[in-house]
């Protein structure tokens, strides 16, 4: 395969889908679409039928996205990252072990040949015997221009299930996994915490309950402080509007207490507010030199870097 003016990028997420049309060297994105077919609910969608196999039914879903795509750009190839390749997605591939280079040659990818000789690249997930990942480790490669002149520290990437990455001199060697957005969710909607927890925009009062949570989740842990976010509530009548922040203040100090102490740079790399909560912990804690943030346009380029080195790599 040839190096093409432009690429197909297709971020294949858990609850969302989507697709974008790259020029190639500048990185520009030219077209964009995004739609709730993530995985999950395509999945579901193709149980509840029986006329396509599971690799034809994502198929036929994905071509009819690239349809939508401007006349003349809708044969490039398509490089597709995230739950793709998982076992819910277009085509199951296994994980690659760590550690793995900036490049990512050891990254394990399957070439699927789609309507005239278009190619399809699907690229796996990492795995180590700690945790394991689909999709982050592409942002991990894009992000890697931010890291090497620091030469080691350990990238944060926080989300529903937050992974952080030991990165050492071009090279990802260590992986750790949180659940921490996800119970958070569990938590704030499942559990008995559920009545004493209002959803609330961040603000100044926010930001100071958080604080409270995530010092005594960085100190103290998490699980002998959970039910203290319900007796704020039901005995002091506490705000429920700050019991929100103090239990996302309380996990996200228990996710990151094991890094009291250290020396290492910490890389933060996330979206929008969850990008704020996560800077505004660390920053209590991590010397202003040690702590480099990669903000959310960071991180969107980031995936398109990493998009095409896997387009550069198979080029070859």
């Amino acid at each position: 395969m040839n190096i093409t003016s432009h690429f197909i990028s297709c971020d294949w997420g858990t609850t969302n889908f989507r697709l974008r049309l790259i020029e190639t060297e500048t990185l520009k994105v030219i077209w964009e679409n995004r739609t709730e077919q993530g995985a999950k609910k395509c999945y579901a969608d193709f149980e509840a039928q029986t006329v396509l196999d599971q690799k034809g039914f994502y198929l036929d879903y994905l071509m009819s996205e690239i349809q939508k795509l401007p006349d003349g750009h809708r044969g490039h190839p398509i490089i597709a990252s995230g739950m793709s390749s998982s076992n819910i997605g277009l085509y199951e591939l296994p994980y690659a072990d760590l550690p793995f280079d900036k490049e990512g040659n050891t990254f394990i990818s399957k070439n699927i040949p789609i309507c005239q000789g278009q190619d399809l690249w699907l690229i796996s997930g990492v795995k180590s015997e700690t945790g394991m990942m689909r999709g982050e480790e592409i942002q991990a490669i894009g992000l890697e221009e931010h890291l090497h002149s620091y030469s080691e520290g350990i990238l944060l990437l926080p989300g529903t299930h937050s992974k952080h990455i030991s990165y050492r001199q071009g090279s990802f060697y260590r992986l750790k996994n949180f659940m921490t957005g996800e119970l958070f969710e569990v938590l704030g909607k499942k559990s008995i915490l559920s009545n004493s927890i209002e959803t609330v925009e961040w603000n100044a009062q926010g930001k100071k309950a958080f604080l409270e949570g995530f010092h005594l989740g960085l100190v103290e842990g998490l699980t002998p402080n959970l039910l203290g976010i319900r007796a704020r509530h039901v005995v002091e009548d506490r705000n429920k509007k700050d019991n929100y922040f103090r239990l996302s203040g309380l996990l996200i100090g228990d996710e990151l207490s094991y890094l009291r102490d250290t020396g290492e740079n910490v890389f933060l790399a996330a979206p929008g507010a969850i990008f704020e909560l996560y800077k505004t912990g660390l920053e209590t804690f991590i010397a202003p030199d040690k702590l480099i943030l990669l903000n959310d346009t960071i991180l969107e380029r980031a995936l398109l870097i990493g998009q095409r080195k896997m387009l550069r790599l198979h080029a070859k």
